[in-house]
């Protein structure tokens, strides 16, 4: 079964296809610019398919966060350098999610 490209984990069930991609980028401490690469499509397991139908971007992230945790990537406890990794998971998150993305059955 795919992985789920927002927790990480290997139940993916449905696609979300933006119809209006949107791109993003963040802005690093030192000025520069860097684009958040995807393809646009983005596979979801039942639960964060919940999350992204009722626009519940806050579990959405603090789900992926603490699965990216379990699976041994390194995730800060706290302060500003989560904060900072949140922001990251959401821009990237948003350039599915603001594209009134199509959900279909993989």
């Amino acid at each position: 079964m795919p992985e789920c490209d927002f927790c990480c984990l290997p139940a993916a069930r449905w696609l979300y296809i933006p119809q209006d991609r949107a791109r993003f980028a963040l802005m690093t401490d030192d000025g520069v610019v860097a684009p958040i690469p995807n393809n646009g499509r983005w596979r979801a397991c039942d639960l964060c398919s919940d999350l992204v139908d009722t626009d519940d971007m806050e579990r959405l992230i603090a789900r992926a966060l603490t699965n990216m945790r379990v699976l041994g990537l390194a995730i800060p406890d706290g302060g500003p350098e989560l904060e900072h990794m949140a922001v990251v998971v959401m821009a990237n998150f948003a350039t599915v999610l603001a594209g009134r993305p199509v959900k279909r059955r993989l």
